[in-house]
């Protein structure tokens, strides 16, 4: 900006021209009224390559058939990879259902890899679940390997996820007393580390306590960066590399809204730079920006961010540690600047553990004050900010709270004041960098418990119950926002318009209105195409739907009692190899329970709760007569092919409880915009919902099997043909229990399981 109005470019405009030039940016000086303007240098504008259509079509028609002659064609599979390739080529948003047995993931992987390759540039993949990122980097883009395409692929998670190779070795250095469990596990991740060419937790042979890895994963507070003398075999750096020279990079959700959300704010992201999305498994997409932005404090929070700073029998704290470090000769530290360290660290190993305590008090308190006698949570409401239990109980805990944190943090900070300009040796750095990240960390909760005080209609606020270590009572206070749309269309949509959004479940009754409207789509100016790739499979010949019509009401007392008998008769019909798909822990553990007493003592009762998911189906798949009880976890994404699983109940419809703060406060903001919270919110998120469940049945052209849902809604309400039509095609048998227990009978007799 020339104030003077002289538009002709000076030698300081020059350089800056020649500087930005060479990334491709360009230059222009205005003057003050924006009136005039002269390019020093134009722009490079880069002329984005299509993808070949012919190209994709190769690709499905013969490279893969050449190097797996036993595939069958899938139109829908080449359909999908053909409207990704446009989506890419036109860079405009795409939402794709496919439906299972698609093969969507090659139907997005080959246009990305082709674009990418094109442009050379990058195409993000992100996923929900690390299940999908298995498959992707185990089975399908070792296949585009197989056949000769060239593009490479990397693996980027969160820093958090890898082992920081200078923090295990001070761990393995620390003096005082450790248990041998510690020593053990810290041995085992030294011997590992020496081995693993990736260095992520996911990645350990063994499970190990989150305390303990804490303690060693990379943290961008804690590190040195360049100046750490790991750095160029730092396993997060290597990724980062990797990823940076990649053509496709696959990450999850949570790290993709983390970038974009840096990006956001000005900096220069997370991830390298990539002009193109895949969000697979983006029927999750609202719930990980809800993730992202959600603000959480308790007790068990405040003390992992204090821990580290204080004395204990097993390691010495930071503080006495960072008194330790500024003692040695070579620090350039004046007298005064380090008597007044010593007298700040001092005032602050005194006022860490009081901060602890009284801030666990304070979450007593608000516990006792809040909590309802069934542990039902406490929304902050315009209505009852008003009222007792708020101004009396709830906002004067979270004062003391917020106070409490602030003098920790003024604390924390009169430790660094001495230290702003001292350059510690690297050696000696590590008590400061822990001190700082402290300080961070307390900030960032009195930020919030802060925020809980302030009125704001875009957030909901409310306060958790839940137990300590030693089961007393206890609160956690949250902030989330209700409504995501708007984020979500600034941050991602607005930014990446090239992004194709897929799921094998999204729409409802065909249509996607519900998905588009939660996640910031429903513009007419974003032009977003859609498309339902429905499943390959016969589903007319390979499932029965069986929708027995006379059990009591879900609400009913007599239900329980009633669906277990159903469900025992079931079990026995099709000679286990089934899942009861709940939607509350009582009901995995009533049924559970039950089955147990009521089998017979050779067939596996397996319940969720007990043992992790994958030892849980690993049991589950040893055993053909395995029964599987379990509610959200295994809903979707997990696959059990063949005859090992040819039963899936379902004894409710999945509807959310209605009375989870952000579900309510997000029920109230659709009806003061005139909408109806059942039709728009419920309904739609409970039919997504139930065709996840159904989806567990059929994963290969060969299954065969049933799914038994027992909740009579579906016949008596009028919103039941909506969730039935939404369902994939399969063979339907509504009538009283008796008679479809005959029609599963006659299904399982035309084909016997393998037992």
């Amino acid at each position: 900006n020339h104030p003077s109005g002289n538009l002709t470019p000076s030698d300081a405009d020059l350089h800056l021209a020649s500087f930005y030039g060479e990334n491709g940016v360009g230059v222009v000086i205005i003057d003050s009224a924006v009136t005039r303007s002269n390019f020093v240098l134009e722009p490079h504008v880069t002329t984005e390559k299509r993808v070949d259509q012919d190209a994709v079509r190769a690709f499905f028609e013969v490279d893969l058939p050449r190097v797996m002659p036993d595939v069958e064609p899938r139109p829908g599979q080449l359909d999908m990879a053909l409207r990704v390739a446009a989506s890419f080529s036109e860079n405009r948003p795409l939402v794709i259902e496919a439906g299972t047995g698609t093969g969507k993931s090659l139907a997005y992987l080959v246009p990305a890899a082709l674009w990418a390759m094109a442009n050379e540039s990058k195409v993000v993949i992100s996923t929900h679940t690390k299940a999908l990122q298995s498959q992707l980097l185990g089975t399908d883009l070792v296949l585009l390997g197989r056949t000769g395409m060239k593009a490479t692929y990397a693996v980027l998670q969160g820093r958090a996820n890898y082992l920081c190779k200078r923090r295990l070795g001070l761990a393995l250095a620390e003096d005082g007393e450790r248990p041998a469990d510690e020593r053990v596990e810290l041995d085992v991740i030294a011997g590992w580390d020496a081995t693993t060419s990736i260095g992520a937790r996911g990645d350990l042979p063994i499970d190990i306590d989150a305390a303990l890895w804490e303690r060693v994963e990379s943290d961008s507070d804690l590190s040195l960066r360049v100046r750490c003398p790991h750095y160029s075999v730092c396993h997060y750096y290597q990724a980062r590399r990797r990823a940076a020279a990649a053509h496709l990079v696959i990450v999850n959700h949570a790290l993709l809204l983390a970038d974009l959300a840096v990006r956001d704010g000005g900096g220069g992201g997370i991830l390298p730079k990539y002009r193109r999305l895949v969000l697979d498994e983006a029927h999750h997409l609202e719930d990980a920006a809800t993730g992202a932005i959600h603000q959480r404090v308790s007790a068990r929070s405040i003390a992992r961010a204090v821990s580290p700073l204080l004395t204990t029998k097993r390691r010495r704290g930071a503080l006495e540690r960072l008194v330790a470090a500024v003692d040695r000769p070579n620090i350039p530290l004046f007298p005064e600047a380090r008597d007044k360290l010593v007298e700040a660290v001092q005032d602050a190993t005194a006022l860490a553990p009081y901060a602890v305590d009284a801030s666990k008090t304070a979450l007593v308190g608000l516990a006792s004050e809040a909590i309802g006698p069934d542990g039902s949570p406490f929304r902050v409401t315009m209505q009852n900010e008003e009222g007792d239990t708020f101004k009396n109980g709830v906002a004067p805990a979270v004062i003391d709270l917020a106070s409490t944190l602030d003098r920790l943090h003024g604390a924390l900070d009169a430790v660094l004041a001495p230290l702003e300009d001292v350059a510690l040796p690297d050696g000696d750095a590590q008590p400061l960098l822990d001190v700082r990240r402290a300080a961070r960390r307390i900030a960032g909760h009195a930020e919030a418990a802060r925020k809980f005080l302030e009125h704001d209609d875009e957030r909901c606020r409310w306060v958790e119950a839940e137990r300590s270590r030693h089961g007393e009572p206890e609160a956690s206070i949250e902030v989330a926002p209700i409504d995501v749309a708007a984020a979500l269309r600034r941050l991602l949509w607005s930014k990446l318009p090239g992004t194709v959004a897929t799921s094998a479940t999204m729409a409802v009754a065909g249509r996607f209105d519900f998905w588009l409207r939660r996640v910031g789509l429903a513009w007419e100016d974003l032009h977003v195409e859609t498309a339902v790739v429905p499943s390959p499979f016969d589903h007319a010949t390979q499932a029965l739907l069986a929708l027995p019509r006379d059990l009591p009401e879900p609400e009913s007392e007599t239900f329980l009692a009633a669906s277990t008998d159903v469900i025992l008769e079931a079990i026995k019909i099709s000679n286990g190899g089934a899942f009861v798909l709940c939607t509350s822990y009582a009901a995995v553990e009533h049924y559970a329970t039950a089955l147990r007493k009521r089998l017979p003592a050779n067939w596996p009762v397996l319940a969720q709760g007990r043992g992790s998911r994958s030892s849980l189906l690993d049991r589950f798949r040893e055993d053909r007569r395995a029964v599987l009880v379990a509610t959200d976890a295994f809903w979707e994404g997990v696959s059990v092919k063949g005859e090992g699983l040819r039963l899936v109940i379902i004894p409710r419809l999945p509807f959310r409880v209605p009375t989870e703060p952000l579900r309510l406060a997000r029920y109230e903001r659709i009806a003061l915009s005139g909408g109806d919270p059942f039709r728009a919110f419920s309904l739609p998120e409970a039919t997504i919902k139930l065709r996840q469940g159904y989806g567990r049945l059929i994963r290969h052209k060969t299954d065969r099997g049933v799914v038994l849902l027992l909740d009579r809604r579906v016949h008596d309400r009028s919103y039941g043909q909506i969730m039935l039509r939404s369902l994939p095609p399969a063979r339907r048998i509504s009538a009283p229990w008796a008679r479809v227990a005959e029609e599963l009978r006659n299904f399982y007799a035309a084909s016997p399981p393998l037992i």
